[in-house]
């Protein structure tokens, strides 16, 4: 199967919409981790499994620095399985303020959406299908996230 210009069209962000949310805290090295179980909307038939963690050098930005630019990681999308891997890290301050965000969010019926924004672009076609021809870890470029209100 190879792209037709037609039917395809590049894209260099993937949306998802989060199903859990769990925190986990690694006893020996006291590093808080979030992971979040997600189901792609924008690439049909996928799940993302997102790990952020703290990140542990100083970081000179201010307690307000926007939580969705201090983003550093990467994505891998095995061409074998639909099942993606984000991994990635925040300053403390935006971690916490990301993790305040999750726990204070009541439930409306709607999902919390997660967007990243990739360095490269991906091919995907106007039925959602993802075409790879390998294997590939793409760096992210940015996140967006979206809690419902109401």
């Amino acid at each position: 199967m190879s792209p037709n210009i037609t039917e395809w069209s590049q894209t260099n962000s993937i949306q998802m919409a989060v199903q859990a949310a769990d925190l986990s805290i690694l006893d020996n090295t006291k590093i808080e981790k979030l992971i979040l179980s997600c189901t792609l909307l924008t690439i049909a038939r996928g799940k993302c499994n997102v790990e952020i963690s703290q990140q542990n050098k100083m970081v000179d930005n201010p307690p307000n620095y926007n939580i969705e630019n201090c983003f550093e990681g990467s994505v891998i999308i095995p061409r074998d399985r639909p099942v993606m891997k984000c991994e990635g890290s925040m300053p403390k301050h935006a971690f916490r303020a990301l993790y305040e965000k999750f726990v204070s969010t009541q439930s409306v019926g709607r999902p919390i959406l997660f967007t990243i924004f990739l360095n490269e672009k991906l091919s995907v076609s106007v039925k959602g299908d993802l075409f790879i021809e390998n294997t590939r870890k793409i760096n992210v470029d940015h996140i967006d996230i979206i809690f419902p209100l109401r």
